[in-house]
Protein backbone atom coordinates (compact mmCIF):
# COMPACT_ATOMS: atom_id res chain seq x y z
CA UNK A 1 0.00 0.00 0.00
CA UNK A 2 1.46 3.51 -1.14
CA UNK A 3 1.42 6.55 1.45
CA UNK A 4 -0.48 9.18 0.99
CA UNK A 5 -0.13 12.33 3.04
CA UNK A 6 -4.10 13.00 2.59
CA UNK A 7 -4.77 9.77 3.77
CA UNK A 8 -3.10 10.64 6.87
CA UNK A 9 -4.33 13.48 7.57
CA UNK A 10 -7.82 13.36 6.66
CA UNK A 11 -10.63 13.72 9.55
CA UNK A 12 -7.61 14.15 12.33
CA UNK A 13 -5.64 16.87 13.94
CA UNK A 14 -2.17 17.89 12.41
CA UNK A 15 0.22 16.93 14.66
CA UNK A 16 2.75 19.37 16.27
CA UNK A 17 5.77 18.78 14.13
CA UNK A 18 3.83 19.06 11.28
CA UNK A 19 2.31 22.64 12.25
CA UNK A 20 5.60 23.74 13.24
CA UNK A 21 7.04 22.66 9.84
CA UNK A 22 3.76 24.45 8.33
CA UNK A 23 4.41 27.42 10.50
CA UNK A 24 8.03 27.37 9.38
CA UNK A 25 7.12 27.38 5.46
CA UNK A 26 5.10 30.17 6.27
CA UNK A 27 7.39 31.99 7.88
CA UNK A 28 9.91 31.60 4.97
CA UNK A 29 7.38 32.73 2.48
CA UNK A 30 6.03 29.45 1.51
CA UNK A 31 2.49 30.61 -0.29
CA UNK A 32 -0.54 28.92 1.84
CA UNK A 33 -1.63 26.76 -1.37
CA UNK A 34 1.66 25.17 -1.90
CA UNK A 35 2.14 24.32 1.58
CA UNK A 36 -1.29 22.87 1.67
CA UNK A 37 -0.23 20.73 -1.69
CA UNK A 38 2.89 19.84 0.09
CA UNK A 39 1.37 18.52 3.26
CA UNK A 40 -1.70 17.11 1.71
CA UNK A 41 -3.86 19.59 3.74
CA UNK A 42 -6.87 21.55 3.07
CA UNK A 43 -5.82 24.82 2.31
CA UNK A 44 -7.88 26.68 5.15
CA UNK A 45 -6.39 24.01 7.70
CA UNK A 46 -3.32 25.71 7.16
CA UNK A 47 -4.83 29.39 6.89
CA UNK A 48 -6.09 28.14 10.36
CA UNK A 49 -2.65 27.00 11.82
CA UNK A 50 -1.08 29.94 10.43
CA UNK A 51 -4.03 32.30 12.01
CA UNK A 52 -3.97 30.24 15.72
CA UNK A 53 -0.06 30.71 16.25
CA UNK A 54 -0.08 34.70 14.26
CA UNK A 55 2.90 33.74 12.02
CA UNK A 56 2.85 36.51 8.89
CA UNK A 57 4.00 34.86 5.69
CA UNK A 58 7.68 35.42 4.82
CA UNK A 59 8.03 37.25 8.27
CA UNK A 60 11.48 35.06 8.30
CA UNK A 61 12.59 36.89 5.05
CA UNK A 62 11.84 40.15 6.38
CA UNK A 63 13.66 39.59 10.01
CA UNK A 64 16.76 38.02 8.29
CA UNK A 65 16.95 41.02 5.41
CA UNK A 66 16.28 43.72 8.53
CA UNK A 67 19.10 42.09 10.50
CA UNK A 68 21.82 42.14 7.22
CA UNK A 69 20.69 45.70 6.73
CA UNK A 70 21.83 46.08 10.21
CA UNK A 71 24.92 44.60 9.76
CA UNK A 72 25.50 46.44 6.45
CA UNK A 73 25.32 49.46 8.83
CA UNK A 74 27.34 49.07 11.71
CA UNK A 75 30.43 47.78 9.39
CA UNK A 76 29.97 50.72 7.01
CA UNK A 77 30.44 53.11 9.96
CA UNK A 78 33.65 55.87 9.04
CA UNK A 79 35.69 53.96 11.81
CA UNK A 80 35.81 50.91 10.55
CA UNK A 81 36.18 52.08 6.97
CA UNK A 82 39.57 53.70 7.92
CA UNK A 83 40.64 50.85 10.07
CA UNK A 84 40.02 48.80 6.72
CA UNK A 85 41.71 51.51 4.47
CA UNK A 86 44.74 51.54 7.03
CA UNK A 87 45.05 47.90 6.37
CA UNK A 88 44.88 47.68 2.74
CA UNK A 89 47.59 50.78 3.02
CA UNK A 90 49.87 48.89 4.77
CA UNK A 91 49.56 45.77 3.05
CA UNK A 92 50.05 48.06 -0.99
CA UNK A 93 52.92 50.09 0.57
CA UNK A 94 55.14 46.36 1.71
CA UNK A 95 53.48 44.83 -1.69
CA UNK A 96 54.96 47.84 -3.61
CA UNK A 97 58.34 47.92 -1.26
CA UNK A 98 59.22 44.19 -2.30
CA UNK A 99 58.11 44.90 -6.16
CA UNK A 100 60.77 47.52 -6.26
CA UNK A 101 63.04 45.23 -4.77
CA UNK A 102 62.75 42.23 -6.65
CA UNK A 103 62.70 44.75 -10.44
CA UNK A 104 65.91 46.04 -9.08
CA UNK A 105 67.61 43.00 -8.87
CA UNK A 106 65.86 41.89 -12.32
CA UNK A 107 67.67 45.12 -13.53
CA UNK A 108 71.14 43.86 -12.65
CA UNK A 109 70.37 40.74 -14.26
CA UNK A 110 69.78 41.87 -17.72
CA UNK A 111 72.67 42.54 -20.42
CA UNK A 112 73.40 45.97 -21.20
CA UNK A 113 74.03 45.06 -24.86
CA UNK A 114 72.39 42.05 -26.29
CA UNK A 115 74.31 39.67 -28.18
CA UNK A 116 71.62 38.68 -31.05
CA UNK A 117 68.45 40.14 -31.56
CA UNK A 118 66.62 36.90 -29.64
CA UNK A 119 68.17 38.61 -27.05
CA UNK A 120 67.40 42.20 -28.04
CA UNK A 121 63.62 40.87 -27.84
CA UNK A 122 63.63 39.44 -24.61
CA UNK A 123 65.34 42.24 -23.16
CA UNK A 124 63.17 45.08 -24.52
CA UNK A 125 59.65 42.50 -22.97
CA UNK A 126 61.65 42.60 -19.75
CA UNK A 127 62.27 46.11 -19.85
CA UNK A 128 58.71 46.62 -20.91
CA UNK A 129 57.54 45.06 -17.76
CA UNK A 130 59.47 46.54 -15.77
CA UNK A 131 58.50 50.12 -16.91
CA UNK A 132 54.78 49.12 -16.54
CA UNK A 133 55.30 47.35 -12.47
CA UNK A 134 57.11 50.43 -11.57
CA UNK A 135 53.65 52.68 -13.16
CA UNK A 136 51.28 50.36 -11.29
CA UNK A 137 53.69 50.52 -7.99
CA UNK A 138 53.83 54.62 -8.35
CA UNK A 139 50.19 54.94 -9.06
CA UNK A 140 49.55 52.78 -6.07
CA UNK A 141 52.00 54.68 -3.58
CA UNK A 142 50.17 57.81 -5.28
CA UNK A 143 47.11 57.12 -4.14
CA UNK A 144 47.84 55.48 -1.03
CA UNK A 145 49.17 59.17 0.08
CA UNK A 146 45.95 61.05 -1.27
CA UNK A 147 43.95 58.49 1.04
CA UNK A 148 44.98 60.33 3.94
CA UNK A 149 44.34 63.69 2.26
CA UNK A 150 41.12 65.73 3.87
CA UNK A 151 38.70 67.07 0.90
CA UNK A 152 37.92 70.84 1.25
CA UNK A 153 34.75 71.59 3.71
CA UNK A 154 33.01 74.73 3.10
CA UNK A 155 29.94 75.48 5.07
CA UNK A 156 28.72 78.07 1.99
CA UNK A 157 26.72 76.47 -0.13
CA UNK A 158 26.06 78.35 -3.73
CA UNK A 159 23.49 80.56 -4.16
CA UNK A 160 20.38 79.15 -6.14
CA UNK A 161 18.48 82.41 -8.17
CA UNK A 162 15.24 81.86 -9.83
CA UNK A 163 13.90 84.40 -12.10
CA UNK A 164 12.13 84.90 -15.20
CA UNK A 165 14.68 85.69 -18.45
CA UNK A 166 14.28 88.63 -19.73
CA UNK A 167 14.00 89.05 -23.97
CA UNK A 168 17.01 90.74 -24.22
CA UNK A 169 18.86 86.98 -22.57
CA UNK A 170 16.34 84.79 -24.52
CA UNK A 171 17.48 86.17 -27.73
CA UNK A 172 21.27 85.74 -26.49
CA UNK A 173 20.91 81.87 -26.08
CA UNK A 174 19.07 81.85 -28.82
CA UNK A 175 21.95 83.21 -31.00
CA UNK A 176 24.15 81.20 -29.37
CA UNK A 177 22.62 77.99 -30.13
CA UNK A 178 22.22 78.87 -33.62
CA UNK A 179 25.91 79.54 -33.95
Amino acid sequence: MLFRPTELMLGKRTDPKTQSEILAMIAAGYTLAAISKQFGLNYHTVRDIQKRHGVKSGSLKTELVAQYQEALKQSLTSESIKAQASSLLVDDLALATKLRGKLHALMDEIPDKPSDTKEAVQVARALTAIASSLKLSNDTLRASFKLGEKPEESDELPELIVREMLEAEVIEVRAIKLE
